[in-house]
């Protein structure tokens, strides 16, 4: 994709751009590969397409397993709502793409899996009270508490308070690992998702180098040379 991304600068300045090292070039392909697959997992649940471009980033976790754990953000405990608590997710989640939970009816002893509803925050206000809406036991409410692009992201599950989460299980879409020009490659080997990623990348290496601040900090690099 390097040599694809210099040819693509070159024959839109006709060969007048400033060199860029490997590291130069990786970081805007990073960047860029972030911003595909951001914009992929937008259409994920309706494109089976993407679905199958994506598949080497499928992943799963469990509280059981050790994947999920309780938070300990304390910055986080006074937003916590009635009847719910807040887990930690791994690390690596860009989106997820199924979850349910087991409750714990007895000691060691779990329920079939039970639905896990994403909501809003004007969601929660309009229908905590809903008898038709809110929690039982047969449906428990998430909140995000943190972004993705975060150190962690943070749920917080909510249950109508007479039940008890025993495990809580996602399948979900790990962000792509970076690559290293020379040792790491791009790992979705779709040919079209590569092409986006290079395409991407050039749009920002020319945005870049229409800006003057960028233009400066360039030459002065080079003179340095």
């Amino acid at each position: 994709m390097k040599f694809a991304v210099l040819l693509g600068i070159d024959s839109i300045f006709e060969n007048t751009a400033p060199g860029y090292n490997n590291l130069q070039i990786q970081t805007f392909l990073n960047k860029a590969q972030r911003r595909v697959f951001k914009e992929k997992k937008k259409v994920y649940d309706r494109d089976e397409t993407v679905k199958r471009m994506l598949a080497p980033l499928n992943k799963r976790g469990s509280l059981l397993e050790g994947d999920i754990t309780l938070t300990t953000d304390v910055t986080l405990t006074p937003y916590v709502h009635p009847n719910g608590t807040l887990y930690s997710l791994p690390d690596d989640v860009g989106f997820l793409t199924e979850e349910y939970v087991k409750l714990l009816t007895a000691p060691a002893v779990y329920s079939d899996p039970v639905l896990v509803f994403p909501i809003t925050y004007d969601y929660y206000s309009k229908n905590y009270n809903s008898r038709y809406k809110k929690p039982y036991e047969g449906l428990i409410w998430r909140m995000d508490y943190s972004v993705e692009d975060d150190d962690h992201y943070v749920v917080e599950l909510i249950t109508d308070g007479t039940d008890t989460i025993g495990d809580y299980i996602i399948s979900y879409l790990r962000f792509p690992v970076d690559m290293v020009i020379g040792s790491v490659d791009c790992e979705i080997l779709d040919d079209n998702f590569q092409d986006e990623i290079v395409s991407e990348t050039i749009k920002m290496i020319v945005a870049a180098l229409n800006d003057e601040g960028y233009q400066v900090a360039m030459n002065e690099k080079t003179s340095d040379l």
